[in-house]
């Protein structure tokens, strides 16, 4: 392994770290409120948007991998976009973990600002960082849970009516 090997891989994580900060600011910006579903979901159900996010992962690979071996090139391409789909979606449950993170790491109440999220987003990229356990266990776990995350974000649950009352007391 050369000087340039090494360089070019930090360049590359760099890059990498760069666009995953733009893109956390924008779709906190353009899609505040299925990043903040996701947000709840996470600080909620941490667990059910793991399970979510292995049962995701595994009906998108085996989806994607049945559709790479259909000869049809429309076939191959629909393949191409359901795997770009479930990389975006894991991208909105990635915003919405460094949002829980920010959340966490500020001690005051209130909204979050962009700083506050770039610090999660820093925080997290730095953690996955981490050689072995870095790539082997916070990768996966912050991965997996980012698409359960983004998954149920993307379906807002129906509001439930309010309570008929009566307009009459004494009737």
């Amino acid at each position: 392994m050369t000087l340039a090997d090494v360089l070019t891989a930090v360049a590359g994580l760099a890059i990498a770290g760069a666009g995953f900060a733009s893109m956390a600011i924008i779709l906190a910006l353009v899609m505040p409120g299925t990043v903040e579903r996701a947000t709840a979901r996470i600080a909620n159900r941490k667990g059910l948007s793991f399970t979510l996010g292995l049962l995701g992962l595994f009906a998108l690979l085996t989806l994607a991998g049945r559709l790479l071996k259909a000869p049809s090139p429309p076939a191959r391409l629909a393949a191409l976009v359901l795997i770009l789909g479930g990389l975006a979606t894991a991208l909105i449950g990635g915003v919405a973990l460094a949002r829980e993170l920010a959340r966490r790491l500020r001690a005051t109440d209130g909204p979050l600002g962009l700083r506050d999220l770039l610090r999660g987003v820093f925080l997290l990229e730095t953690a996955v960082l981490l050689p072995i356990v870095g790539w082997l266990v916070v990768l996966p776990i912050a991965f997996l849970i980012s698409l359960g995350a983004g998954l149920q974000s993307l379906w807002p649950r129906a509001q439930r009516p309010a309570a008929a009352t009566s307009p009459v007391a004494g009737a």
